[in-house]
């Protein structure tokens, strides 16, 4: 084998190994976006009935039958529909599963990086939760409020409602 053969197996093997390295990447992103995928589509499922002013499927409290619960809770009507910005933060925070601050729901919603940008979204985060559509746990954290038919997403009660 002449030298100039040797380099160019050299280059092949290269080339070889850095386009499976870049077919991992690819596949790693896929992974992730299907997650992603189903992330909002979980999310969607969720908060649909709400928009429509639907209840969804009721559950039995703990212990409970459909037909003879242990107890009864109390009937929270649905909040007002939403749309927009308003919309896409409720979708943005059910999605989570987590208590969110301002600046975290302002960078999610593509929103620069200033003062401004971020208190107009407390703002936001106050008023939907004035609405029912979330929940503030303490100053500046905020998660979606529970569901119509009692629980709560993320597994946070809202004892509030």
């Amino acid at each position: 084998m002449t030298l100039g053969e040797a380099s160019l197996l050299e280059q092949l093997a290269a080339d070889e190994e850095s386009v499976r390295g870049q077919l991992e990447s690819l596949r790693e992103q896929v992974a992730a976006l299907e997650e992603r995928l189903s992330d909002l589509a979980t999310a969607r499922r969720i908060v649909a009935p709400m928009l429509a002013g639907h209840s969804g499927p009721e559950r039995a409290p703990s212990g409970g039958t459909p037909d003879g619960p242990t107890h009864t809770s109390p009937k929270v009507s649905a909040p007002k529909p939403v749309a927009g910005l308003d919309q896409q933060v409720v979708v943005i925070m059910a999605s989570s599963g987590r208590t969110m601050r301002a600046k975290e729901v302002a960078q999610a919603l593509g929103e620069p990086d200033v003062r401004g940008r971020v208190e107009t979204t407390r703002a936001r985060l106050k008023r939907l939760t004035a609405l029912g559509w979330l929940t503030q746990h303490e100053p500046g954290l905020f998660s979606i409020a529970a569901g119509i038919n009692g629980h709560a997403l993320g597994g946070v009660a809202n004892d509030e409602a």
